[in-house]
């Protein structure tokens, strides 16, 4: 079951990946929980993610802020993004049953 907290946090990163929150907006539990109506535990869990991911940066007096990512910080997410994805992959193909296979 994914948790509140989770189902926000991917609400929050697709956001930022739209640009519909861009580099130094501020977010709140207290205005999250209300837009996406949830408590604001889930909201500060979401915020704490998104700090641990290095989305979001807390700045004291000023709560948590939309970071700006630079150039070489997104290529190495892509790369680390691609690796990963490949991995999966193999892993899904090793797992494939003959019946599957035929299918594909």
């Amino acid at each position: 079951m994914i948790r509140a907290s989770d189902t926000l946090r991917m609400q929050i990163e697709a956001e930022i990946g739209r640009g519909s929150l861009k580099p130094g907006d501020t977010i709140d539990e207290r205005s999250l929980s209300q837009r996406f109506d949830v408590s604001r535990t889930p909201a500060r869990e979401a915020i704490m993610q998104l700090a641990a991911s290095g989305l979001v940066r807390m700045s004291p007096r000023h709560g948590a802020v939309i970071a700006e990512i630079s150039a070489e910080e997104a290529i190495n997410m892509m790369e680390t993004l691609v690796s990963l994805e490949a991995e999966a992959t193999m892993l899904a193909a090793r797992r494939l049953l003959t019946d599957e296979i035929s299918e594909l």
